[in-house]
């Protein structure tokens, strides 16, 4: 179980939980100079890091690889860059920023995530997606009481839904914390049922490419939706293709956008400085048909975590692992011109990268 609480280290280090018994600390990787070369200078606000690594994944993007006692395969991130909206914004330079900001004109979306994986374990238990933070969110009763009304509400509609206000750890037990006896401030949905697309490739087939529109039956998403846990057959021979997007989240703005009857909002008036994880975990102790029935708490001794990626925003949260925010951080060395290169040269690069991409993926 990989993360579950940050801490601060050194200069030279992070500090980063590898169990819930004990941590490890492990050099956080520093993001090259030149890594947001070619994109829209808005996504350096952002960052979001894959826990497991302390490394960063850079937004728009060529496929970042991901591998792990789980699951092997890489991700890809889109983001709504202004230049989508805005004709008066400089549009990105580099091969991929630029196929990536035409690509999220057809669509309201705010973000796209896209992962590609061939699992080395088949899971046991529901596989969920998660949404979280570490501390307990500070909100006023009654706007508790109006959001668990709400939250009720969305459990009725989706069965697997689920979701807790988490514990103040000053509160707690020690031997709580240390066991994992507890949850954090989470809500979370069954992954079947929560990614926008699934397409499983069967061995000796071409598995999609990132980065581009993914296709799934109508008739294939209402089964998932419908029936979610155990609506996917885990193995390790086939390779799964997932993508979750939303047009009501924008990380480069902070904000909850969109939503009906609602103006936007900075998602710091509910999560406050805090950074957001997004998981993917097993719940470990208890079978999807028996959660149904059940619906235990997720509870961090019974999770297997198979990734987890920290959201954070310079301008909006602190703390966190995020190398490129941390004391050392100069957003000066970020904001270097690109004077004097062309279209095509920072265009190259991401040309290589992608033509090594298309070995093992198509559209």
């Amino acid at each position: 179980v990989r993360a579950h609480s940050l801490l601060s280290g050194s200069s030279d280090k992070m500090t980063i939980p590898t169990s819930e018994n004990g941590i490890e600390q492990i050099p956080a990787v520093m993001t090259p100079d030149n890594a947001f070369r070619g994109h829209h200078k808005a996504l350096r606000k952002m960052s979001v890091v894959n826990c497991d690594t302390a490394s960063e994944i850079i937004p728009n993007a060529p496929a970042t690889t991901l591998d792990n006692e789980c699951f092997s395969g890489k991700v890809m991130l889109l983001i709504r860059t202004p230049d989508v909206d805005d004709p008066k914004e400089p549009k990105p330079t580099g091969e991929t920023p630029a196929r990536i900001s035409n690509y999220m004109k057809s669509y309201k979306r705010r973000f796209e995530f896209q992962f590609q994986i061939k699992l080395k374990k088949v899971p046991t238990g529901p596989l969920f997606l998660g949404c979280e933070v570490e501390e307990m969110i500070k909100i006023s009763r009654w706007t508790k009481g109006l959001a668990g009304f709400l939250l009720a509400m969305i459990r009725r509609i989706n069965p697997g839904f689920h979701y807790s206000w988490g514990i103040k750890r000053d509160e707690v037990d020690a031997e709580v914390l240390k066991d994992g006896d507890y949850e954090n401030t989470h809500l979370s949905f069954p992954v079947e049922a929560s990614m926008d697309r699934v397409i499983i490739t069967k061995p000796g087939d071409t598995p999609p490419e990132l980065g581009h529109e993914l296709f799934e039956s109508n008739e294939s998403v209402r089964r998932r939706r419908k029936m979610g846990a155990g609506s996917i057959d885990w193995n390790l021979e086939d390779t799964y293709t997932l993508s979750l997007w939303s047009a009501y989240c924008d990380w480069i703005k902070w904000k909850s956008m969109n939503v009906p009857g609602c103006r936007p909002f900075s998602l710091g008036a509910v999560t406050g400085k805090q950074p957001i994880y997004l998981s993917v975990y097993e719940l470990s102790n208890i079978s999807p048909q028996e959660y149904k029935k059940k619906k235990p708490p997720h509870t961090r001794k019974d999770l297997r975590v198979y990734t987890r990626l920290e959201f954070a925003n310079h301008e909006h949260t602190e703390g966190g692992i995020a190398p490129r925010f941390q004391g050392k951080y100069d957003p000066a060395r970020y904001e270097e011109s690109l004077s004097g290169e062309t279209d095509s040269e920072l265009g190259s690069e991401s040309d290589g990268v992608d033509a090594d991409s298309r070995k093992t993926a198509s559209t």
